[in-house]
């Protein structure tokens, strides 16, 4: 860590995110939103959001407001903007689920002011977020490959919102708007918006964060060659392109774009294959372990990719992938990593001061691998069970699917949440001691 403070909001952030996930993965399992029959009613609006913005990308800045101080190696800009960061965007998430329920058909009564209000607190605190590490980003410059991937994330973050408040004006005030604008908003606009956020903000950050935390953990060279830029830009300015085409109506041009996304996509799993195979620790840990399985989903949506370009059926599956990208590449890269992180960040705070003062654990104390494994053997399981549920449109089987997943979110939270409060037992001199796993 070469002395970078601990992020003082950052366990805060996964305590919200995870929260989030759970609530999302019950809404799914209870019936209320029904995806295949209409991805634009509000139930399923609601259960989208809490996903990309209360899970996914609420994790991600709970993770890059410490992150970023470590790759640049020197202290956030202000700790205090992180935390007025996690109330803004959170307050303004539970705006926009309430205004998504209060849209005709939805339980609440109609409140035409509380989507664009919510969805104006989540730009707000996205751009507090975007200042506070831009300037921690600027102050390390020339950038590695690790922030090239971050800074290009959070732009399209920016880009992603400022598209997401536009089709909430147009939900919740259509007459501020033309029947050719609404047309074009709820076909390219949700389409641009959809591809900034998982393949712009969401993967490219993934990309860049896993990149340093895997090459930390599983001790091997931080510094990428040729194939690691090659896939960042391939990414990033194929999303870019695709989501200008989709704009302008240019499907041959997006198509060639996309076809750029995922020879950039693969080059980054072909990259961190020869990560893993030049690590230094031999006995991988769970998060490096079963880190594995969420980058193997990543190659399936590639493979799918490929197929349905080349098939022209993308509108048959096109939920289920989604769904396959949002919990199975995305969320489980986050929830394999956070098995890490929390102890990681834990054993600092608590222990790390207390090095050479008497017995202190190993990070790998702080957890149980052999009993929480389960856990994530059964949330990967149901992610695949729930991926193929919606693409062959069973709807009973996508909700035992995500009740199950609910379950298994509910035990890893339990150890994430035992990771960061171990237990401890008073010594003779009254200082505390480790004292085991629970």
């Amino acid at each position: 860590m070469r002395g970078v403070r601990l992020s003082r909001w950052s366990m805060s952030y996964f305590t919200v995110a995870v929260g989030s996930l759970l609530v999302a993965e019950a809404l799914w399992a209870s019936g209320l939103p029904t995806p295949l029959h209409d991805i634009g009613e509000p139930w399923v609006l609601a259960g989208v959001h809490l996903t990309t913005i209360g899970f996914l990308t609420l994790l991600m800045m709970g993770a890059l407001h410490q992150f970023v101080p470590v790759l640049t190696e020197t202290e956030l800009a202000s700790q205090s903007w992180s935390g007025i960061t996690l109330l803004t965007v959170t307050t303004g998430l539970l705006g926009m689920v309430l205004g998504f329920l209060a849209l005709p058909g939805g339980p609440l009564p109609p409140m035409a002011w509380l989507l664009p209000t919510g969805g104006s607190l989540v730009v707000l605190g996205v751009i507090m977020a975007l200042i506070n590490l831009g300037v921690t980003l600027k102050r390390a410059w020339p950038w590695a490959l690790p922030a090239w991937l971050v800074a290009t994330g959070l732009a399209y973050l920016l880009l992603t919102v400022l598209v997401g408040l536009l089709l909430a004006l147009s939900l919740a005030v259509p007459d501020l708007f033309s029947a050719h604008q609404l047309s074009v908003m709820g076909g390219r606009g949700l389409a641009s918006h959809v591809m900034a956020g998982v393949g712009g903000w969401l993967t490219l950050t993934a990309m860049g964060v896993s990149y340093k935390l895997l090459a930390m953990f599983t001790l091997s060279d931080e510094h990428r060659g040729i194939w690691g830029w090659t896939a960042y830009v391939a990414t990033a300015l194929g999303i870019l392109a695709a989501w200008l085409s989709r704009w302008l109506d240019w499907n041959r041009v997006a198509d060639v774009a996309w076809i750029v996304v995922l020879i950039g996509l693969a080059l980054y799993l072909w990259d961190m294959r020869a990560l893993y195979r030049a690590r230094k620790r031999r006995q991988l840990e769970l998060n490096a372990r079963y880190g594995v399985i969420p980058l193997s989903f990543l190659g399936a949506l590639v493979v799918a990719g490929i197929v349905v370009r080349l098939g022209g059926a993308l509108a048959r599956i096109d939920i289920a992938l989604v769904f396959f990208a949002l919990y199975g590449w995305l969320g489980g890269l986050a929830l394999t990593q956070l098995y890490k992180i929390i102890p990681f960040l834990t054993w600092l705070n608590q222990f790390g001061n207390r090095m050479g003062k008497g017995r202190v654990p190993r990070v790998q104390e702080l957890v149980n691998e052999p009993r929480d494994r389960y856990a994530y053997i059964v949330y990967f399981s149901m992610v695949i069970l729930g991926t193929v549920s919606l693409a062959v449109r069973w709807f009973e089987g996508f909700r035992l699917a995500e009740a199950l997943a609910f379950i298994a979110t509910l035990d890893i939270a339990r150890a994430l949440y035992q990771a960061a409060h171990p237990v401890t037992q008073p010594s003779p001199s009254g200082t505390p001691q480790p004292g085991g796993i629970r």
